[in-house]
């Protein structure tokens, strides 16, 4: 049997793709994504320092590159079709830039895409401390035409060490090529991507920068590229049974977890003012 499409989500501001409550629901414990491209002709932009608790965090970005700083002390720069991981636990204040590529001129147009996953953590790490691992193009492996950021793949295992059981892949296909991938058991819930071009799965068409969320299922995935570069990320994931309790950029299984780390983050706000 074959997995089918349950409906296409449509974004909030055009990049924001699971935000709505229902949506979270439907897909926890992957609570919120953001991916869009974006086009422009100075340096780049940052988004400035925000906290963030009770969340993992997957960003996953082309054609350029990540300046980050945080709270925790933990500076530095992810170059071009790299990653990084946070573990935010009880709670983190950070900063992130994406600014125009290292070797590429300095002056003209430039164009980048930006891939945000928030994954909520289970109890037994929503307040853990801050951890974090940056990742080179180089450290995230290939099998054929699909990259492993996190989970496995036909007996390769993506670097990044997620505290849940998740599968998150960056599959390439040329015009008419099909991909197919058997559901790793237990992740029934997740979605798909499109970075680049446009997918038919089943009767369906999935639009270019697109999130289609899968029926709650194991079955096989089968993907058909439309368009002559169809590139796209897949996220699975073992459904959560925990609660969410929300506050932006906090997301706890329980409403003590949430006031403790908040309370924590705005110790280290006060910190971050002096």
């Amino acid at each position: 049997m074959k997995r089918t499409i349950r409906k296409i989500q449509e974004p909030r501001n055009g990049i924001q793709f699971i935000i709505y409550p229902e949506t979270r629901k439907e897909l926890k414990p992957l609570v919120f994504f953001d991916g869009g491209k974006f086009k422009r002709s100075d340096d780049g932009f940052t988004i400035g320092f925000h906290p963030h608790s009770g969340i993992g965090i997957v960003i996953y970005f082309h054609g350029t590159d990540l300046h980050h700083k945080d709270s925790s002390n933990n500076p530095g720069v992810v170059y071009d079709v790299g990653a990084q991981r946070i573990q935010a636990g009880k709670g983190v204040w950070h900063e992130e830039g994406y600014r125009r590529k290292q070797e590429a001129p300095v002056n003209g147009e430039w164009e980048g895409s930006i891939h945000q996953l928030w994954i909520q953590l289970p109890p037994e790490v929503e307040e853990s401390d801050v951890a974090y691992r940056n990742l080179s193009s180089e450290e995230i492996p290939w099998v054929g035409n699909v990259k492993v950021l996190a989970g496995e793949y036909n007996g390769v295992l993506g670097p990044m060490k997620i505290p849940i059981q998740m599968t998150y892949l960056d599959v390439y296909l040329k015009e008419g090529e099909t991909w197919k991938w058997n559901t790793p058991k237990g992740q029934s819930t997740g979605f798909i991507f499109t970075r680049d071009g446009e997918l038919e799965i089943g009767n369906e068409i999935i639009p270019n920068s697109r999130m289609a969320i899968f029926e709650h299922n194991e079955e096989t995935i089968e993907v058909k590229a439309m368009s002559p570069n169809s590139n796209f990320i897949v996220v699975l994931a073992e459904p959560s049974t925990y609660n969410q309790v929300v506050q932006g950029g906090q997301i706890h299984t329980n409403s003590d977890s949430l006031k403790r780390s908040a309370a924590h983050i705005h110790s280290i706000g006060q910190g971050l003012r002096m």
